[in-house]
């Protein structure tokens, strides 16, 4: 009951205000009328009671007018009604009832006096009220914007100059889109099409051109603003904040957290990605190949006798040479899809996509051609120069496998390649079925 209550009073509320602004005139004018009659009467009847009848009549007429010309109309007629009967007969109505006529004008000068004391309150209390309005207007940090809907501003606070570097009157000679960013001017546009179907009220963040030509990040808190006498939405209230220093430290984080997001799937000596980025990736490449049915390729590659190149150089020459590597199969693997990451110690794995066994067959030999090409002196090696071994396999994914089986057939091709004596590459069938000059085939699993 009182959910279908409330919208029948504020409708009923809105008719009244809608009525008021004629209404009011009217029955002024009725009023005013009828006051001219009862002093015309009053004074030709010699009738105290009219004359009571009269100061109400006059109080009534002011407060609903609340206008000095209410006042003045009263003063006519009872000039009129005066000059109508005549000097002499007003005086002697007025001397023949004397009692009557002192209340009744100590009535009337106690009731206009309420009346004005009381309008003087009104006034004093709306400058009062003015003044803290532009008080706090003029010494917020917000900006306050009044605006219709078809984004003219009727209003603009003094703290949109610490803002946007606008004044309060250049302000009001700009409409509300025009001052936005054509990125976010649709967002806005959106808003404001909220408010005007019914919203109360909607929240923008935009960027806002100032006046040195470039754009400032606000907040703007919107809300409907009613028309007192229709209670209809008539203009749009804005508050608007620089949240300029806000976006400076959230891209700032954002940054800070892709550097940190960067550093844990990224190997620090290398640069290439690390084990955990590996194992991601292989994972999403499987599966997005068993949903294409498309191949899937994996090279797993160590470098020959490492430990024997630590021992005759130390670790710092060590590092030096897993470098040149990594940037030797950087140089091989250059497409958008593959991936080159550090296994762990002196492997690497390499994810080729969407490539056949021949494919990757090829580039396994680029990447052991590559390393030799760099001519890093190994004592250690038979070579003289540090070689790598490359296991490769190639699959066709399927739904109920697992990424892991790749690896571990690329890890059976590689220490084949290394029991066959090292700086070769091995595919994973010849693990099997050793066919000397056989080019592998794919495996389905």
């Amino acid at each position: 009951m009182k959910g279908s209550a409330l919208p029948v009073s504020s409708h009923l509320d809105a008719l009244l205000r809608r009525w008021s602004r004629y209404t009011r005139p009217v029955a002024g004018g009725i009023l005013s009328v009828a006051t001219a009659g009862l002093a015309y009467a009053a004074l030709g009847a010699h009738s105290p009671l009219l004359m009571l009848l009269l100061c109400t009549a006059l109080l009534t007429t002011l407060l609903v007018l609340d206008r000095v010309w209410a006042a003045v109309a009263i003063l006519l007629a009872t000039c009129a009604g005066i000059a109508a009967v005549g000097g002499f007969a007003a005086w002697a109505a007025v001397s023949a009832q004397p009692a009557s006529t002192l209340l009744a004008l100590v009535a009337s000068l106690v009731c206009t006096g309420a009346i004005f004391r009381q309008k003087r309150t009104r006034e004093r209390e709306r400058e009062r009220l003015s003044t803290v309005n532009r008080l706090i207007g003029e010494n917020s940090r917000d900006a306050i914007v009044l605006s219709d809907f078809a984004g003219h501003r009727i209003y603009g606070s003094s703290a949109a100059e610490h803002i946007d570097g606008w004044k309060p009157e250049e302000l009001l000679v700009q409409k509300d889109l025009q001052a936005i960013h054509p990125e976010d001017r649709a967002r806005a546009e959106q808003a404001l099409r909220r408010l005007g179907s019914g919203s109360e009220s909607a929240m923008v963040e935009c960027r806002m051109k100032n006046t040195h030509g470039s754009y400032t990040w606000v907040e703007a808190s919107l809300r409907v603003v009613g028309d007192s006498c229709t209670g209809r939405p008539d203009c749009v209230l804005s508050v608007v904040r620089d949240v300029s220093e806000r976006k400076l430290a959230e891209q700032r984080l954002i940054e800070a957290y892709s550097a940190v997001e960067a550093m844990a799937i990224t190997d620090a000596l290398t640069g290439l990605a690390n084990r955990r980025r590996f194992d991601q990736e292989l994972t999403t490449e499987w599966l997005r190949a068993a949903r294409e049915l498309q191949p899937l390729s994996l090279l797993m590659m160590d470098i020959d006798k490492f430990k024997l190149y630590n021992d005759a150089f130390g670790h710092i020459r060590g590092d030096g040479c897993l470098k040149q590597v990594a940037e030797a199969c950087m140089d091989v693997v250059c497409r958008p899809g593959d991936l080159v990451a550090r296994y762990g110690g002196e492997e690497f794995v390499i994810i080729l996509p969407n490539t056949p066994a021949a494919g990757a067959l090829a580039v396994a030999h680029e990447l052991a051609e590559s390393v030799r090409h760099r001519r890093l002196p190994h004592p250690g090696s038979a070579h003289r120069i540090v070689t790598v071994s490359i296991g490769c396999v190639t699959a066709i994914p399927s739904y109920g496998r697992h990424a892991a089986d790749l690896l571990d057939r690329a890890d059976q091709a590689l220490y084949l390649a290394k029991a066959r004596g090292r700086n070769c590459v091995c595919p994973y069938e010849i693990a099997h079925e050793p066919q000397p000059g056989r080019a592998g085939r794919v495996i389905a699993f």
